[in-house]
């Protein structure tokens, strides 16, 4: 929630780690983040994932762990996003074995323990700019029709002849600017990346790709299929793996 009288961002943000050592440790390194930013947190500490079951707070940004007595972090993550889809999911553990798992609930990042402050700092960072990218929108007008559309709700722009369309979860939009001009407007947040010629496609909508492939959630039953080009696989893995924090 952004206020609009003194200019700060108010953030809901939960830590939930059966370890209060970590649970401390991340306090600590949230107030030392919320000190240097223009942004005002207010932090949750939980010891347990089944707390969930009888909250209804919607939070900005979660830090969970995944092995955690009751509900793994996994399963709060979801339970997180059915009471606010744009919730930010941040992973923290030692397992190394669920990153499959957490790319299809959409967690925005996978950090390993035991934390390294200064890629916490980094990847919190990039949380928080994604939490200024959820409240950003553009405005699409093509012949007599105007469109607000959410830059979240975008699935993928493909280029026409003449202009480009916008493929959105809402449906497609005709636009007269090509696939370019938009990067250029959207990609500070590094969230948009050609998968192939005249495909662009929002790395926050991925669930999985291959060499041939990207699987766009639309929603929760429907999933759209974009190509992958030879030449365009190297850059978008990169991208991606970029985007959601990874090193590969």
């Amino acid at each position: 929630m952004y206020n609009y009288m003194e200019g700060i961002f108010l953030i809901n943000i939960l830590v939930c780690d059966d370890n209060e050592s970590i649970t401390d440790e991340v306090y600590k390194l949230l107030k030392d983040i919320e000190q240097k930013s223009k942004n005002e947190f207010d932090i949750d500490i939980k010891n347990r994932g089944d707390f969930i079951f009888s909250s209804s707070k919607l939070y900005d940004i979660a830090i969970v762990d995944i092995e955690m007595p009751g509900v793994n972090g996994l399963k709060l993550s979801e339970k997180l996003k059915d009471l606010n889809s744009d919730v930010i999911v941040i992973v923290l553990t030692s397992f190394q074995n669920y990153l499959d798992n957490a790319m299809r609930i959409h967690v925005f990042r996978y950090l390993s323990k035991p934390i390294d402050k200064n890629r916490f700092y980094e990847n919190f960072n990039d949380a928080l700019t994604e939490y200024k990218f959820l409240s950003k929108s553009i405005n699409v007008i093509f012949e007599d029709e105007v469109h607000h559309i959410k830059t979240k709700d975008i699935l993928y722009f493909e280029n026409l002849k003449y202009g480009s369309q916008i493929h959105t979860k809402r449906g497609t939009f005709r636009t007269n600017k090509k696939a370019d001009e938009w990067l250029s407007v959207l990609n500070q947040y590094e969230s948009f990346e050609y998968s192939y010629k005249g495909i662009l496609v929002n790395l926050q909508n991925v669930i999985d790709f291959n060499k041939t492939y990207v699987n766009i959630r639309k929603n929760k039953s429907e999933i759209i299929t974009v190509y992958v080009s030879q030449r365009k696989y190297s850059s978008f893995k990169k991208s991606f793996f970029r985007f959601i924090g990874g090193n590969k």
